[in-house]
């Protein structure tokens, strides 16, 4: 077996049990059945400081992830997850709550190292196949761990306290995989490797045209010389990527969109107790999860091997998915039928996660391979901040701590604002180009030579669609 295979076999291994979490879809009914926490509690003062926790450390450990080389932070991810397990299984009361709050955060924020390993450690030629094994193996994990958390529930084998136990082994297994991960020996920022150096008055250019001098080379033990390295790398990779339009317009509707999907996959269960409370019939909630899982996959898949030009309408897209995912929340959020708002969940999820896997792969196709890390980061981090406003001014009890109905109300206009905004770009970008043809037009009206009308469509980005 081949160097880069054995790699992606751990890191695949390490997704599926990272992510074979048999307890989540049941979890606010395992906290409000058996932790005694009232409804409230959990959507009030629980769930809203998962988020802070993840936005708090979130930019932290994406630094410290490259500078300690990924390894030990996935193996803090593993630690994180066996300590919330832990403490909802036997700790108690809402300090207990805190902690495993907090403990979560970190997981969820460590999760940056999983996904940029692959990029220190294997080579680029084996990227796209690496990347295609880890994303299929999350998904397995997840699609394994919805099936048989239902099919536990619906038999009655297990109850929602027992689920945990499962998902307690899971993440110990996913612990003791990350030990066999091979070191990295560089990173992307704090332990960069210089591409193709060559020595030009007394200091090293790499391809990226930083300049590194000699103390900042590798291997140096010189700390600020590594540190003043990083920031000019962050930098220019920062200020190259959102430069460019397209990368802009594309991070826009990943960070807004993805502030509001975050939000609705937190306070979803809580609806779903709310809507049972009116009826007797069964949770399906480990079903649906499923469901959505194997569709996104699936959709993904497809969108994946047809051929469809994002540049020309990508924006047009964006728009209407985004009104639709409004609809569906204010859909949700009036119905007294629990499976209209299964049914309206996994539409709504399948079409964030397939336009996700496209924004992503846009982006990632227009910037370098060594800045994805630092630019999906950015757009994370972003949507964070957003979801943490949304978090204090909606659910919070700091804030309106508004019912869950109400609260869907207003995660559905909040969605409807995103297609306002993507109609008004649609509008924008219809008027440029309608204009550049006009003045295209008038060139040739007037005579003009072709190699003109070359230069003018040219210059003005109408080639490029």
């Amino acid at each position: 077996m081949e160097k880069w295979q054995w790699v992606s076999l751990i890191l695949c291994l390490f997704g599926i049990f990272k992510e074979f979490r048999p307890s989540e879809p049941f979890v606010t009914e395992f906290l409000i059945e058996y932790k005694n926490f009232t409804k409230e509690t959990v959507v009030q003062q629980i769930y809203p400081l998962g988020t802070y926790f993840y936005l708090g450390t979130l930019p932290i450990v994406f630094l410290i992830t490259d500078y300690l080389r990924y390894k030990s932070i996935i193996i803090l991810e593993g630690l994180a997850f066996v300590g919330v397990y832990i403490l909802l299984i036997w700790g108690n009361g809402i300090n207990n709550a805190r902690v495993f709050e907090f403990l979560f955060g970190i997981a969820c924020s460590t999760e940056v190292a999983y996904y940029t390993y692959i990029y220190a450690k294997v080579d680029k030629e084996h990227y796209k196949k690496v990347t295609s094994f880890t994303y299929t193996a999350t998904l397995v994990g997840n699609f394994l761990a919805a099936v048989v958390a239902q099919a536990l529930v619906s038999s009655k084998l297990m109850n929602y306290r027992e689920l945990n136990f499962l998902t307690l082994t899971s993440v110990s297994i996913c612990l003791g995989i990350a030990f066999f991960l091979p070191s990295v020996k560089q990173s992307i920022y704090f332990h960069r490797k210089p591409d193709t150096p060559s020595i030009t008055n007394g200091s090293i250019q790499n391809a990226n045209s930083i300049v590194i001098t000699p103390d900042d080379a590798e291997g140096t033990p010189n700390l600020k010389g590594r540190l003043s390295r990083a920031y000019r790398l962050l930098w220019a990779d920062f200020t190259t990527a959102y430069s460019n339009p397209y990368i802009v317009k594309w991070s826009v509707w990943w960070a807004i969109s993805s502030a509001g999907f975050l939000q609705i996959i937190n306070y979803i269960q809580p609806l779903w107790e709310d809507i049972a409370a009116y009826t007797e019939n069964e949770i399906y909630n480990g079903a649906v999860d499923a469901v959505h899982t194997i569709l996104s996959a699936l959709l993904a898949i497809l969108v994946g091997h047809i051929s469809i030009p994002w540049r020309k309408w990508g924006e047009s897209l964006l728009c209407v998915i985004s009104l639709l995912q409004g609809f569906l929340l204010l859909w949700m959020s009036q119905t007294e039928t629990l499976m209209v708002a299964y049914v309206g969940y996994i539409i709504f999820r399948t079409l964030y996660q397939v336009m996700i896997t496209v924004a992503s792969a846009e982006v990632a196709n227009n910037i370098t391979g060594d800045s994805s890390g630092l630019i999906f980061g950015i757009n994370r981090f972003v949507a964070l901040l957003l979801q943490s406003f949304l978090t204090f001014a909606v659910a919070d009890k700091g804030g309106l701590a508004l019912g869950l109905r109400p609260q869907f109300n207003v995660y559905g206009g909040y969605f409807f604002v995103l297609g306002g905004i993507f109609a008004v770009v649609v509008g924008v970008t219809g008027l440029r180009h309608g204009f550049r043809r006009g003045s295209s037009s008038e060139v040739v009206a007037n005579g003009g030579p072709e190699h003109e009308i070359v230069s003018l469509t040219k210059n003005n980005g109408i080639a490029q669609l």
